[in-house]
């Protein structure tokens, strides 16, 4: 058994030099390079000749990696090889930081009449989100991250977030019923309006590339490209093992999780913070325009990452005592939220 690591860095999604992951409050405990190797009986038993393999990357900002076990080093290599291009395909439809992406072109005109239909059908999955969470799933609350980061990158070191007036006057173009999405083409009901996609669409990255490799009969693998999801159990028959990073320390780890044929995802507001102090994060409630503070982090296990994805955004943004209500119409959700005091709330549907 060997363990390697895929130098495919020329098709590698390209490095962004700022961050726009909401997160990352997950660690690996597999057999990937750079990452601990956890098994019961300390080794890696992967069926003969197989050995297992790994690509790190980027996708939409955040650190990407797949892990897979195969016979063959150039056939794992060609299926790394078809993840990447579709990871840079949905990147040219997602991304907020590439001038002619799809979402950039809805934002900056209002309306994009010929979008793909990847975001026709993300921004109906995450209208759905919305309805199922009571509106604490929004994904046109990029008024209010483009007003804090403004309000802070204007005033190094103020310790005081924008003001209620200005709060207000962004919080006018919050509203996901807003986005008219029928016809083929998405419109924006007010000029000003933009939607940001970091709350969901790593999620659903993760699980076009995990049913593409499905699809072509790949199994055994872990897909982490923002959120994370198992395809089958691990090559050596046990279940994928995933520790729950600390929101305060993302060395340290809370608790582990296993996982077949299941994605995680994490949210927490430390994240991306906009102040020295941590006080004013990315995770905006928007039903008042400002940093949710109920939890310092959520966590979601569920079979689809998007799901999941947009699920643990919901579930920070909710006081703990709608988050049972809300777990349960999802459904089919085992949910992990701490408080600022570090007490855990487990909930299950």
């Amino acid at each position: 058994m060997s363990i390697f690591t895929l130098p495919i860095s020329s098709s590698s999604p390209p490095k962004r030099t700022r961050s726009v992951s909401r997160r990352r409050a997950l660690t690996l405990f597999g057999a990937a390079a750079g990452c601990t190797l956890v098994a019961k009986n300390g080794a890696i038993a992967l069926p003969e000749g197989a050995s297992l393999y790994t690509w790190e990357g980027t996708a939409l900002g955040a650190p990407a990696k797949l892990t897979l076990a195969h016979y063959d080093r150039s056939a794992a290599q060609t299926i790394v090889t078809t993840a990447i291009d579709e990871i840079e395909r949905l990147e040219r439809v997602f991304s907020l930081h590439r001038a002619d992406s799809d979402l950039s072109i809805l934002n900056r005109e209002g309306h994009i009449e010929t979008p793909a239909a990847d975001l026709l059908n993300l921004l109906s999955s995450s209208s759905r989100f919305g309805d199922q969470t009571n509106g604490a799933f929004d994904v046109t609350v990029q008024p209010l991250w483009l007003l804090f980061s403004e309000h802070f990158s204007k005033q190094p070191g103020i310790q005081t977030g924008p003001s209620n007036t200005d709060i207000r006057n962004a919080l006018n173009l919050v509203d996901y019923r807003k986005i008219d999405i029928t016809g083929g083409s998405v419109r924006f009901a007010k000029s000003g309006m933009a939607v940001t996609l970091n709350g969901v669409a790593q999620g659903y990255i993760t699980d076009r590339v995990a049913d593409l490799l499905r699809d072509q009969g790949i199994r055994q693998v872990l897909v982490e490209l923002g959120e994370t999801r198992a395809l089958d159990d691990h090559p050596d028959g046990r279940p994928w093992r995933i520790g729950l990073a600390s929101p305060q320390d993302p060395n340290q780890t809370t608790e582990t999780i296993e996982l077949v044929d299941e994605s995680v995802a994490t949210s927490a507001g430390s994240g991306t913070v906009f102040d020295g102090n941590g006080h004013y994060h990315h995770l905006f409630d928007p039903r008042t325009g400002k940093p949710a503070t109920h939890h310092v982090s959520a966590s979601v296990i569920t079979k689809r990452a998007t799901t999941a994805d947009a699920m643990s955004t919901a579930l920070f943004v909710l006081p703990t005592s709608q988050v049972e209500s809300v777990v349960k119409e999802i459904g089919g959700v085992k949910a992990v939220i701490t408080t600022p005091e570090g007490n855990k709330h487990r909930f299950i549907s």
